[in-house]
């Protein structure tokens, strides 16, 4: 979805490039939202895909054909929002029903599912189940695109439908899908600054293999551009066949996202643009747990940068991948329930006080007839359970508040249900510790420089640098969904508008090195910290944010090395543990540390 490359005319005079940091919300993120399981299980009958593709003015419909009405089905719908600082709203019509107005406020979003990430690229999932029926079906969707009331760009990537039909002469699938909307991007697209989000992955657990089983894996991909090449590895192995034109691409190269559907293959496919749609036969590469490796390109040449210009580029400037489903169908299977357990997730507790503790249930197989029960066990000994009726998602979260005495426990959560095939999974546990409030104290060690290493994919790093003063130059912007990239003539002494779009330069990395920031954290209280994150700031201005995901046990003392990249010089460092208030913290003017820092 690139546009054409335009020379710069006359003068480019700026002092400075306007300030995009990426803060942190329930949902936004500007480096993007991890896929994610939304639905998991097994059905006699399949998963079948519909769509229409390819950027668009509003509005957009689908017509499909069901075999029967489906026990799962989501609605996707990709929106170009202009900016993340837009705001404007989508409409979802299924077969002449009731619409459904979603709001998309852009950083402000905290709808669990609208994903949005970069500058303002949606990926909103939509529940249609009940909606959706055996035969003839039609989704229709409009966007707040040209009213008075509404910033956003408003056109539409595509319309996808996912379902699960059940089909009783059909084959036994065991099914994963993972939503969400992974922001991959090189130097120059973060924002202002020059840092890289090279890759992503997702696992799908548990494919129990049987002999003669054969597997298809689909996926979509938001942001994709022809000529610049990107990959998907299923267990270390490239998925689709290198282009017909090698004279275009580096020996070797894919470009599966190349604005044409179903040609990653082989085949002429289908031009649909800003959007991808593969589906690739993996039966061959099928193990019993299966990682998938998005990349938004390869250095190939080993010069340290991936390079997205040029008579051969290697690489997107960034790419969205959005969705992934596995599909595997099992010959000689009989539909069964086969559940697993997440290690449980525990929230306040304390000494005296009651926990919040929370379990997440997945099906692997069949839905149960009846009920599942949870038991939540402290030290071996029942303490609670809970019985919940199976989630048609195969995924479910189940929570138990539970009080525990001082000092370290084992506790564990169990899922039950008749039939299980598979009970060697069902248990799950974590070691708390409980005692006091915790205390996390933070404290910062002195900046390295580490060279060309590649920059921690989860960090929404610093700025290249404020805008200050007047502004010295105007533009005249074309962007191409979903980054902004700046391809129009600059004109000295204007003034942009404050109805225009914010500017966002392609940052150089020239004159920026690649640092590591040792940061120690510890936890001084008599209670384990849940997982909270680590904020950054560099000169006044958030340069990260790093999710400590397994928490701080009592007493522990954990070294983080963060990864920057800046100017050298002297800069100003400050970092906080636990910036929001998630956790109760008995000390909080020990969570950030602060000073002056030479970066050599």
């Amino acid at each position: 979805m690139k546009l054409p490359q335009f020379s710069l005319i006359g003068c480019i005079l700026c002092a400075a490039v306007l300030l995009l940091a990426a803060p942190v919300s329930a949902v936004y993120d500007f480096e993007g939202i991890p896929l994610h399981m939304t639905a998991q299980g097994e059905v006699r009958g399949d998963v079948l895909t519909f769509g229409t593709y390819g950027l668009a003015a509003p509005p957009m419909e689908c017509t499909f054909s069901l075999p029967d009405k489906p026990i799962w089905a989501r609605v996707y719908t990709g929106v170009w929002g202009g900016t993340e600082r837009y705001t404007g709203w989508e409409e979802l019509t299924v077969n002449n029903g009731v619409p459904v107005k979603r709001s998309l406020f852009g950083i402000d979003d905290r709808n669990k599912e609208t994903y949005v990430s970069g500058y303002g690229v949606y990926w909103v999932a939509h529940d249609c189940t009940d909606q959706l029926h055996g035969g003839k079906n039609t989704v229709a969707l409009t966007t707040s695109r040209g009213l008075p009331e509404s910033r956003i760009d408003g056109r539409v990537y595509g319309v996808f439908v996912v379902a699960v039909v059940e089909d009783k002469d059909g084959p036994v699938t065991r099914y994963w899908i993972a939503e969400g909307n992974e922001n991959l991007h090189g130097e120059g697209w973060a924002g202002t600054n020059p840092t890289r989000h090279n890759d992503c992955e997702i696992s799908f657990e548990k494919a129990s293999l049987l002999e003669g089983a054969t597997a298809d894996f689909t996926m979509l991909l938001l942001a994709s551009t022809k000529g610049q090449p990107d990959y998907i590895r299923f267990n270390g192995e490239d998925l689709g066949v290198a282009p017909d034109d090698p004279s275009i691409y580096p020996d070797g190269a894919r470009d599966i996202g190349n604005e044409r559907c179903f040609d990653a293959t082989g085949g002429a496919g289908t031009e649909a643009r800003y959007i991808d749609v593969e589906k690739f036969d993996v039966s061959g590469l099928l193990k019993e747990t299966n990682h998938i490796f998005f990349e938004r390109g390869r250095d190939l040449d080993d010069d340290g940068t991936i390079t997205t210009t040029g008579e051969k580029p290697e690489g997107e400037d960034y790419i969205h991948p959005c969705c992934a489903i596995l599909a595997v169908r099992r010959p000689g299977a009989d539909p069964a329930p086969d559940f697993s357990v997440d290690a449980p997730q525990v929230r306040g507790a304390y000494a005296g006080e009651e926990a919040v503790v929370q379990a997440t249930a997945r099906n692997h197989g069949a839905r149960p007839e009846g009920m599942i029960t949870v038991i939540f066990s402290v030290d071996g000994v029942p303490a609670e359970t809970v019985t919940v009726e199976p989630d048609v998602s195969g995924v479910q979260e189940v929570t138990a508040n539970l009080t525990m005495d001082e000092g370290r426990h084992t506790l564990s959560a169990r899922v039950e249900t008749g039939g299980d095939l598979d009970l060697s999974d069902n248990e799950a546990s974590v070691s708390v510790r409980v005692g006091t409030i915790p205390d996390l104290a933070v404290k910062i060690g002195t900046p390295v420089r580490t060279g060309a290493g590649e920059p921690d994919a989860q960090h929404s790093p610093f700025p290249l640098i404020a805008l200050v003063g007047g502004i010295c130059a105007a533009a005249l912007l074309a962007r191409r969904p979903p980054g902004g990239k700046l391809v129009a003539v600059l004109i000295a002494g204007a003034v942009i508008a404050a109805s225009c779009p914010l500017v966002i330069f392609p940052a150089a990395a020239a004159g920026y090195e690649d640092y590591t920031i040792p940061v120690t954290i510890t936890n001084n209280g008599g209670s384990d910290a849940p997982p909270f994150a680590l904020t950054v700031y560099l000169d006044g201005e958030k340069a990260a944010v790093k999710p400590i995901e397994e928490g701080l046990e009592a007493g522990a003392t954990v070294e983080i090395a963060l990864s920057h990249y800046t100017t050298p010089g002297k800069h100003r460092l400050r970092v906080v543990a636990d910036e929001a208030g998630t956790i109760r913290d008995a000390e909080r003017g020990n969570n950030a540390a602060e000073g002056d820092y030479v970066f050599p």
